[in-house]
């Protein structure tokens, strides 16, 4: 199970990307909240709206069955 976090800040403006945290686009250190462990990136985009990152969307490159945008 695979663990996630989430851009603080959002990209282009528009989203806080979810990722995998061995993916090699991730947010520099300080924009990065960790998500804990989830079963994908559907679960850990989920988890994100839930706890208040209502533009969350999934890192094109780790959590491509979740990204939309």
């Amino acid at each position: 199970m695979p663990n996630y976090l989430i851009n603080k800040e959002k990209t282009d403006g528009r989203y806080n990307e979810v990722h995998t945290t061995t993916c090699n686009h991730l947010p520099e250190y300080a924009n990065r909240y960790d998500l804990g462990f989830h079963l994908n990136g559907n679960d850990a985009v989920a988890y994100a709206k839930r706890i208040g990152f209502t533009d969350a969307d999934g890192c094109y490159y780790c959590c491509s069955e979740a990204h939309k945008g």
